[in-house]
């Protein structure tokens, strides 16, 4: 009867897991991109941006035309003003994602550099 017991719940977990499937994935980098579009949110201050490359999406997420930066996520206020940096001055962008938040890849940081040519 417990052995019984332990393969269910073995195989219950393993199904959940299986379902789960991109939830489980580790937190990944893009490459490095420039940014050509930010867009606000209207009921929330997520950030939407969109680059100049082929968007990453590990997890699947349902609507990959673009990373949104989570309004809730702690440090969000800073990685918005990077972002909204980056765009004004042209500078280059890599991200690292993890999840999805409205059906985009969430952005859980972001590195920037000066764009080529520039010391």
């Amino acid at each position: 009867m417990i052995a019984s017991t332990a393969i269910k719940y073995a195989t219950a977990v393993f199904c959940i897991a299986v379902a789960a499937g991109p939830v489980l994935a580790a937190p990944s980098h893009t490459g490095w991109a420039n940014i050509t579009t930010l867009s606000g949110g209207w009921h929330e201050s997520h950030l939407r941006v969109i680059v100049n490359s082929a968007v990453q999406n590990p997890d699947q997420c349902t609507h990959p035309d673009g990373y949104i930066v989570e309004a809730g996520l702690p440090g969000a206020q800073l990685l918005q003003s990077m972002l909204i940096t980056a765009y004004a001055t042209g500078a280059d962008v890599l991200f690292t994602i993890d999840g999805c938040v409205l059906g985009r890849p969430k952005v859980i940081g972001v590195d920037i550099r000066k764009p080529t040519g520039l010391s």
